[in-house]
């Protein structure tokens, strides 16, 4: 397949009068349906915007190449469109374009269209064909001016080497990959050098260095947004490490500047993902705290959904259960002996037996043979049992209560796992998660001595009796991830001189031994310290819960969620809030009433969670002339994301309107936190949305059945004013700064286009009185379109002048 197969007469434009970049798109999508390139327009504009969010697809040189790889693709091909004026595309010449190529494939038939693909760009540079393009008028010119031969790319003689070598690779692997590297190729060429640049593309790595190439290149190029393979090869050598888009724009400084360039580097001790080794170690790697911290929760959240929700289910099969049978809860002695009009010394032996599952009465054994969480109470007549026990009352509710605790157990060590894995690679793994484990497991080196296995508990001795039992959290294991790092970085740095015969040795045996050896005595010290950090928490949200002010961790948990929605801070928020769900912020032993209100936090977490996307749905419902047509149909799908609990929903409209979304979002979360923390609503699952309603409780009530019920609607109360909120607070926003000529719609809010629809029927029926009434209409809204205008050039007038204030006095 050569290039010129991929274009069609029917998806060429010449001289198309589109005004943005979204009619651009918007027009492409319609007439790909049409012809029956695509099956679906929303799936596919759908995947164009999710590309163009990763990244620009303006080339520069007034080029832009969107390209899409998705299912709904019918056939490869590519879309032309010559436009009569530019459009602003955010190049990466930040020019803007007059020539669009879309290009769409499904990935499905063979790899000859990726060589087509790739060519594209290989024309594209020449300024001849650029000319040519601009003047076509016939899709026939264009496939003309894209089948001419490309120039033969020179040969090495006997005894020669590249003076310039690189490596470009880019997210997709279709367009900037093969940019860039013609570009340094280009570059090199006009400097009288000779090149060869290496691209790991969408059809695979090609042209690929060499050992002998990269010993004898005198300026090496690395220009990725993604992970390269092969890094190994440079061990040893000063690379420039950057962006493809400096490649391409930057490629002749580059090279003219190696030696002074500030993205010079020395590779070290890199290896290759598949090996199996450490990463490429680099000190810089510890300072980006929130991409190693994002890059251990991302992979803990689904250890936390599955864990969290199947441990809920099995609270819920037990409520079923308990509620059915008229059992009777007890969280302490006192309330036993009260119950039952016993002795203090009677209530607590017995109480402490229920609590253990032993059977109280011996007489009794029969009948509980499978379970004995619940018992008769001494009564013979009351079936209890202890409220620290609920989830596992019923033996069906203890199978799913039991495995969605593994997931639990598991989220910790998860955790510190890959936060040591993002800083010092796959010999971080094991560290990591020692080190997770140890700061919060059961059962293990640190945690209390066990009679049924002796083993555990072994380095409890260490630790002051204060201590015995209480772990570091969350807190433990991401220092201890951090510290493990360290000890690894050490370990390789010391060992990095082994001998070939050595390094698998080393690697397999000497570091990972040494290394967990290393994480165990740094957590011996780190447990301490952080032991007292949690310890202290713990006593901090007693001190809360024992003054009725819980609701102020609840307000606090609701407005982090909704500042970055997905971010750092939202994601501190909701790591509290699922370590709440697992009932490892605070133990019963510490405070009874603190342990039964902390899951509150993940309650209000999750309700804050779900403020920004329905509040976004219903701001484009309320005020639908400050919004445009695209964000209202965008918005739509923020119904389903925000009931579902997934704030990512708000962040493309955050990205065009970060100050009002994100305030008018905290406003709308502490509301919601509010309404969490006076009613006291706890939930039993880290994720869920409305979908979790049922495993919420309302402990502000009395009664099992009056807590459950209340906390249902509670729950769907809180998300949904706190929604209501924020969706006044930012329409009425909106419309004021839209009068005022602040705020800019980026395409029509389609008022026009409905009058104009209204009164194409009104003539179509002959009704003279409608057709009076939408003139006038029209009429008065092109007047406030001119007024608004006005207060909009007034406006950028105001700030141009403002921003040439602070510029001279700087």
């Amino acid at each position: 397949m050569e290039l010129k197969d991929l274009f069609h007469k029917q998806i060429s434009f010449f001289n198309a009068d589109l005004k943005s970049k979204d009619e651009v798109i918007e027009f492409l999508s319609k007439a790909l349906l049409k012809e029956k390139f695509v099956k679906d327009e929303k799936v596919f504009k759908d995947a164009v915007y999710k590309r163009e969010s990763e990244g620009s697809t303006g080339m520069g040189d007034g080029i832009a190449i969107p390209h899409v790889l998705n299912p709904t693709v019918e056939k490869s091909a590519i879309a032309f469109c010559k436009l009569k004026n530019k459009v602003d595309w955010q190049s990466l010449d930040d020019q803007p374009a007059d020539l669009i190529f879309m290009i769409m494939t499904n990935g499905k038939d063979g790899n000859e269209h990726l060589e087509a693909l790739a060519n594209l760009s290989g024309y594209l540079i020449k300024k001849e064909v650029q000319d040519g393009l601009r003047s076509a008028k016939s899709v026939d010119e264009v496939k003309k001016l894209l089948s001419a031969p490309k120039a033969k790319k020179e040969e090495l003689k006997k005894g020669e080497s590249y003076d310039v070598i690189g490596i470009t690779a880019c997210p997709t692997g279709i367009a900037h990959t093969y940019l860039a590297a013609e570009k340094i190729q280009e570059y090199a060429e006009e400097l009288g050098l000779k090149a060869k640049v290496e691209t790991q593309g969408r059809r695979g790595v090609e042209n690929v260095l060499t050992a002998e190439d990269v010993k004898n290149a005198k300026y090496i190029i690395l220009a990725h947004e993604k992970a390269i393979n092969g890094m190994s090869r440079f061990n040893g050598y000063k690379v420039v490490d950057t962006s493809t888009k400096e490649a391409i724009y930057k490629g002749k400084e580059i090279i003219q500047n190696y030696e002074s360039h500030p993205k010079l580097m020395k590779v070290e001790n890199a290896h290759d993902e598949s090996s199996g080794e450490v990463g490429q170690l680099d000190l810089k790697q510890f300072k980006k705290v929130k991409q190693n911290l994002l890059a251990g929760v991302s992979r803990m959240l689904p250890f936390v959904v599955a864990g969290g929700i199947i441990l809920g289910f099995g609270f819920l099969l037990d409520y079923i259960y308990t509620t059915a049978m008229g059992m009777k809860a007890f969280s302490s002695w006192e309330q036993y002996r009260d119950f039952f009009n016993l002795s203090d010394e009677i209530a607590k032996s017995k109480f402490k037996l229920l609590s253990d599952g032993k059977i109280i009465d011996p007489a009794d054994a029969e009948k509980f043979l499978t379970n004995h969480f619940s018992q008769l109470g001494p009564d013979g007549v009351t079936m209890c049992y202890a409220s620290g026990s609920f989830g596992t009352v019923w033996e069906v509710s203890s199978y799913f209560s039991a495995i969605g605790k593994i997931g639990m157990e598991l989220m910790i060590p998860i955790l510190g796992g890959y936060v040591c894995y993002s800083i010092v690679g796959p010999q971080g793994l094991m560290v990591g998660a020692t080190a997770g484990l140890m700061a919060n497991s059961d059962g293990f080196a640190y945690s209390k001595i066990s009679e049924i296995a002796p083993w555990t508990g072994a380095w409890s001795r260490f630790l002051p009796s204060s201590l015995e039992g209480m772990s570091s959290g969350f807190i433990g294991a991401l220092v201890g991830a951090y510290l493990g790092a360290l000890v690894v970085f050490g370990l390789t740095k010391l060992m990095k001189n082994f001998g070939k015969g050595l390094q698998g040795v080393r690697d397999i045996v000497f570091i990972p031994v040494l290394s967990l050896l290393g994480v165990a005595v740094i957590m011996l010290a780190v447990n301490i310290p952080l032991g007292y950090v949690m310890y202290g928490l713990q006593k901090f949200i007693s001190l809360l819960a024992d003054n009725n002010l819980m609701v102020i961790v609840c307000i606090l948990a609701a407005f982090m969620m909704c500042v970055d929605m997905g971010g750092p801070i939202n994601k501190i928020a909701y790591t509290i809030g699922t370590l709440s769900v697992g009932f490892n912020l605070v133990s019963k032993e510490t405070n009874a009433i603190a342990y039964e209100q902390q899951t509150m936090i993940m309650t209000a977490a999750m309700v804050g969670g779900m403020v920004p996307p329905i509040g976004i749905a219903i701001s484009t419902v309320l005020f639908p002339k400050q919004w445009t047509l695209k964000s209202k149909d965008a918005a739509k799908t923020n119904w389903l994301m925000g009931m579902c609990f997934v704030s990512e929903g708000a962040i493309p409209f955050m990205i065009e309107d970060p100050k009002r979304i994100s305030v008018s979002a905290m406003i709308g979360g502490i509301v919601a936190g509010l309404i969490v923390g006076v009613f006291k609503i706890t939930i039993a699952a880290p994720h869920g949305g409305i979908f979790v309603a049922p495993l919420t409780n309302s402990l502000l009530f009395d009664g099992d059945g009056l807590q459950k019920g209340m906390g249902v609607v509670l729950y769907i109360v809180a998300f949904m004013s706190g929604s209501l909120v924020m969706g006044v607070v930012l329409g009425f926003w909106r419309l004021a700064d839209i009068k005022n000529g602040k705020l800019t719609l980026s395409s029509t809010n389609g008022v026009k286009e409905s009058l104009q629809d209204r009164l194409a029927k009104a003539n179509q029926s002959n009704n003279t009185k409608k057709v009076e009434q939408f003139n006038k209409k029209l009429n008065d809204y092109a007047t406030f379109e001119q007024n608004l205008k006005a207060k909009q050039l007034a406006y950028a007038s105001k700030v141009a002048e403002k921003n040439k204030a602070k510029k001279q006095k700087a």
